[in-house]
């Protein structure tokens, strides 16, 4: 019985959407900022972005997105989340987790 709630908290406290980026991220902390939409999908439209229940590519995510121009890899992130449908739960964790590479 613990271990159903236990199972119950650890979904209600996951803060990260599922949505997997794969060598995506990478490519984006390490991209010059600042960038537009149309930069983004010039460069890295082919890019696949898995979710439970597709993969989506990175241009046909971005299309028509309003927003035209992104100064840091995390409002990237958020645009992209924003798009599939998912909240991005935790702006905090994003901050630290998708900022630039060290050079």
């Amino acid at each position: 019985m613990s271990s159903d709630n236990t199972d119950r908290e650890t979904e209600a406290h996951d803060p990260a959407p599922p949505v997997t980026f794969g060598p995506l991220k990478r490519a984006l902390r390490e991209h010059r900022y600042p960038v537009t939409t149309a930069e983004l999908i010039e460069q890295y439209g082919a890019a696949e972005l898995e979710t439970p229940t597709a993969t989506e590519r990175l241009d046909d995510v971005l299309e028509g997105y309003e927003r035209t121009q992104f100064r840091k890899p995390s409002e990237v992130r958020g645009a992209i989340l924003d798009a599939l449908g998912y909240d991005d739960a935790s702006p905090e964790a994003a901050g630290e987790e998708w900022t630039r590479l060290p050079r």
